[in-house]
């Protein structure tokens, strides 16, 4: 059986014809299995995911699932949605428990449950699967690569070795440059392996985020119900940070500079800092006072400074100690470099063996490293400089031979201060109702999206590519705006904006993408909302192109 199938393992009773069709009306081909050793013997054929009811698993022996989970090659991690029963018993509590510590990738799905949990499941599941296909195609394309590289390579090292000093002098500098070359193109693979992830990420977040308004204003004024609200949406907007971490790591981004308080910047990241410098090197944070927020893009600036800690744990192989120092400072005419106002230093100190002149000279300048072939690119600092120096500041090393590093980031004072996060106020319906047409190929964020817009009071049609969407304007549905989102198969965001404009030229429309930037040229300007987006944010936005859009029908009936 090829790859792109669902399996079905539920012997008893109607489920597996039931999920057969909820499977097959999700776009997908099914196979049901008729006991394990079917099952088994379909997963060596090929699938993307199994469906497997509770009782196919309870009270038999799955130790051949389990070999045939733990024998799945380095790329694959073959996810299992398991249907559960209502049954809350301690012998339930441990089967279940001891089948996630044997099939690994498993989620639950518990009876009576909707055609629509089934499918989000499934269609989920399915595509996390697509992206382990996708991993195991680059990996075999980069080990490829890599040998026909170093084929290239030796018959080169042979044809140089009769070459005078002179060209063995250029044969290292090639060689370099292709050992940089090749650590960027492994850095592209996985910023899009990361991005395709964080995408889908911003995606859930979306529907957890959207349902999670509408529940703010539907309960009761209770101080603990409200505090576990917070805490939840607190969550969700952590996430989302993460999502853009990824993101920022996989596209190459305009600054976006607004105040930041750089203590809690700093406090957030302790965690990860620690896990990435390891348990030999003890991280100290100092800042005295509290400080005044700086002017800098805070992804970027996290960047910097999980960069700055990599490279003193690289400085510090037998273990040491990382500080990480803030001050409040104003530069003086000694500085020539630097504004003559206040700043934030952010210091990155370590108890390395420290650089001598000849190296700290250099140590900014792109592609020079002293680290070995493969383990660095040599751009981390220079990347560093180049953040400092564009958000208004300054980079400065500071090291000496067998006593250590410090790396200081002059950050300029903000005149403002970061908005503080809070849960959404709460939000008036619709003083004039719109009729939208939303456009997602996700069923579960078209349908949080279109409760939070029915909570506004607009009218909404879902459509779930872009060319549902046309064919319902074709059939004389005219909507006030259009809401679409950009990464849909088939027909883009972009396309159909693109195709609108041609038949309805002065429609709205309003873009949604979970992506940093969107790849390409596009060939007309879009007004864009970034995902995961609030109420609040959705509403601004088609309150503002509506009434763009109406005042100037106003302008031109009044001529």
């Amino acid at each position: 059986m090829p790859e792109g199938n669902v399996l079905i393992l539920a012997p008893v009773g109607r489920d597996a014809a039931a999920c057969a069709k909820l499977v097959e009306q999700a776009g997908l081909d099914s196979h049901i299995c008729g006991d394990v050793c079917e099952l088994l013997m379909q997963l060596d054929r090929g699938a993307d995911l199994a469906l497997v009811a509770e009782e196919a698993l309870y009270g038999k022996s799955i130790e051949r699932l389990t070999a045939w989970v733990n024998a799945q090659p380095p790329w694959s991690d073959f996810p299992f949605i398991v249907i559960t029963n209502q049954n809350d018993g301690p012998q339930f509590t441990e089967f279940r428990r001891r089948i996630v510590g044997k099939l690994r990738n498993i989620s639950f799905l518990e009876r009576p449950m909707q055609a629509i949990s089934l499918q989000a499941a499934v269609l989920s599941a399915k595509r996390g699967r697509a992206r382990q296909y996708e991993a195991r195609a680059y990996l075999e394309a980069q080990q490829h690569a890599a040998k026909n590289l170093e084929h290239l390579v030796v018959q080169r090292t042979q044809a140089l070795q009769s070459a005078n000093e002179q060209l063995r002098e250029e044969s290292k500098r090639r060689e370099r440059a292709q050992a940089a070359l090749m650590q960027a193109q492994k850095l592209e693979t996985m910023g899009q392996l990361v991005g395709g992830v964080a995408h889908d990420f911003n995606n859930l977040l979306m529907a957890v985020i959207g349902n999670l308004e509408l529940l703010a204003r539907k309960i009761d004024h209770d101080p603990r119900q409200a505090r576990l609200l917070h805490g939840a949406m607190e969550g969700a907007r952590r996430g989302a940070t993460l999502t853009q971490r990824l993101l920022a790591f996989a596209r190459k981004q305009e600054l976006q500079s607004r105040a930041t308080n750089i203590q809690t910047l700093v406090q957030d990241m302790r965690d990860l800092i620690e896990r990435s410098v390891g348990p030999l090197i003890n991280v100290e944070i100092h800042a005295g006072e509290p400080l005044p927020n700086v002017n800098i893009d805070p992804n970027q600036l996290e960047m910097a400074l999980l960069n700055l800690a990599v490279n003193a744990r690289d400085a510090m192989p037998a273990g040491g100690t990382l500080t990480i120092a803030m001050e409040r400072c104003v530069a003086t005419a000694e500085q020539p470099d630097l504004q003559p106002c206040e700043y934030v230093r952010l210091s990155v100190q370590d108890t390395g063996a420290g650089m001598d002149a000849a190296t700290l000279a250099r140590a900014v300048e792109p592609f020079f490293s002293t680290k070995g072939a493969g383990k660095g690119t040599g751009l981390g600092l220079s990347m560093v400089h180049g953040l400092a120096e564009q958000s208004g500041g300054a980079f400065r090393l500071h090291s000496t031979l067998g006593e250590g590093t410090r790396a200081d980031l002059w950050l300029p004072v903000a005149e403002t201060a970061p908005a503080p996060l809070t849960l959404p106020a709460p939000i008036e319906a619709a003083a004039a109702p719109a009729t939208i047409l939303l456009v997602d190929d996700d069923a579960l964020i078209a349908s949080s999206t279109a409760a939070l817009l029915e909570d506004l009071g607009h009218r909404v049609t879902e459509a779930h590519s872009g060319h549902e969407a046309l064919v319902l304007l074709q059939d004389g549905l005219a909507p006030d705006i259009v809401v679409t989102d950009y990464a849909m198969p088939g027909m883009t965001g972009v396309d159909l904006a693109v195709a609108l404009r041609k038949q309805h030229p002065k429609l709205p429309i309003l873009l949604a993408t979970g992506y940093a930037e969107l790849q390409g040229t596009q060939p007309i300007e879009l007004p864009r909302i970034a995902k995961p987006y609030t109420q609040q944010q959705l509403s601004a936005e088609i309150t503002r192109l509506i009434s763009r859009h109406t005042h100037q029908l106003d302008r031109r009936s009044s001529v």
